[in-house]
């Protein structure tokens, strides 16, 4: 994902203690292969900068996670010199949850904003519903939201692949009155962003070319609403959070009464500054998630082994239609092995997380600097490489 709300850019793809850190290692290694995994673990972590950024690792391997470790800090402490305009003037997540401050170590339990993460479960949410046979993802969006015409010419697979043409609602001045009109609505409604999309041509025609685009997964959200009768959250949480067992993971701000919670930040060239707060509730399906890397490790795991979704539908999920976009993840090679990723980037965080299916390996990076992308991102094929080298 992309740059703080102040300079007007589009959500993007995608975001100094240390705790235990423990490593359930396979029968066949020993245990000082699993201490120099931990150790090399450790050096990746601590080769991203800034100094201090807060970084959760988690990595599941054939079903149950076997390491879980936080780095850095989640906050930084006062006092906050905050960088940029506030510009979905939300509530800062430390008054939200009353949260008590001070340079506070990132944990293995953190939570963090999980930014484009959460399109894969936007995606499983339409793929759950295809399944059953209350959609199809071969049926035309305005099937669904009648409201907008061109949505007779888009499938639903489309939005999923992005290759729909339907221009990013997070383009701002473009989209601010339906974003006053959202807030006005007690965050609740996005007609008026339905609205203003009809006034705007697509891209290109519907299938014929890929382009990233955040309205695709709002779009997708508000289906599986209208379908559902429920929240995006409250089917989440059914179909997957709470059978899962991801007990900090929300469709929405992380819950009242939560304490260990990351705040976001942005380096710059002065220093690292808070970053102001994204509208969660506005981003909906294309971002609107915080969780753990934890939660997160048990989601991949799921996804790797038999009984969550038919195969059928894990390959669809898996399967790119231009380019190397499926149905909200990337999917591409490394060392000749299928990786199946994304990444996140929200209002000070990074998240990255990457599926090894051959290997049976997920692991994941939640950070809270958003400017670490270009480091986070590498760091989770050095993390699977650390594990692979054990053996």
């Amino acid at each position: 994902m992309a740059s703080t709300p102040s300079r007007r850019t589009l959500l993007t793809a995608s975001l100094a203690g240390v705790a235990a850190a423990s490593l359930t290692a396979p029968a066949e290694a020993t245990a000082g292969s699993a201490r120099g995994t931990i150790q090399r673990i450790d050096e990746i972590v601590a080769a991203i900068q800034p100094p201090g950024v807060g970084i959760t690792v988690a990595v599941s391997k054939h079903g149950r996670t076997i390491f879980t470790k936080g780095y850095g800090l989640r906050d930084r402490g006062k006092p906050d010199v905050f960088t940029g305009e506030d510009f979905f003037e939300v509530e800062q997540l430390d008054d939200r949850l009353h949260l008590s401050r001070g340079r506070r170590s990132a944990t293995g339990d953190t939570i963090y904003n999980l930014g484009s993460i959460s399109k894969g479960f936007t995606s499983a949410a339409v793929l759950r519903l295809h399944e059953r046979g209350k959609l199809s993802v071969h049926d035309p969006l305005g099937k669904y939201l009648p409201a907008y015409p061109r949505g007779a010419a888009i499938t639903l697979l489309q939005l999923l692949q992005q290759v729909s043409g339907i221009i990013d609602y997070n383009q701002f001045p473009l989209f601010e009155p339906a974003y006053d009109a959202f807030v006005a609505s007690g965050e609740r409604d996005h007609s008026e962003v339905v609205a203003k999309l009809q006034t705007l041509p697509l891209q290109f025609p519907p299938g014929s070319q890929y382009a990233y685009s955040n309205t695709n997964y709002l779009l997708l959200g508000l289906v599986v609403q209208k379908v559902t009768r429920m929240t995006l959250g409250e089917y989440l949480a059914q179909s997957f959070f709470r059978p899962l067992r991801m007990r900090d993971t929300r469709q929405s701000y992380p819950a009242l009464g939560s304490r260990d919670v990351a705040l976001g930040y942005y380096a710059e060239a002065d220093g690292v500054h808070r970053a102001y707060q994204w509208n969660l509730p506005w981003m909906l399906g294309a971002g609107g998630i915080t969780g753990t890397a934890g939660d997160l490790a048990r989601w991949d795991a799921a996804l790797l082994r038999p009984g969550l979704f038919r195969a059928e539908t894990l390959k669809l999920m898996f399967t790119p239609s231009l380019g190397s976009y499926a149905c909200g993840w990337v999917a591409q090679t490394y060392e000749g092995k299928p990786l199946i990723w994304h990444n996140g980037t929200v209002g000070g965080f990074h998240a990255m997380h990457a599926l090894f299916p051959d290997d049976g390996i997920a692991v994941v990076l939640l950070g809270n600097d958003q400017t670490t992308q270009a480091q986070l991102d590498p760091s989770a094929t050095a993390v699977f490489d650390a594990i692979t080298a054990a053996r």
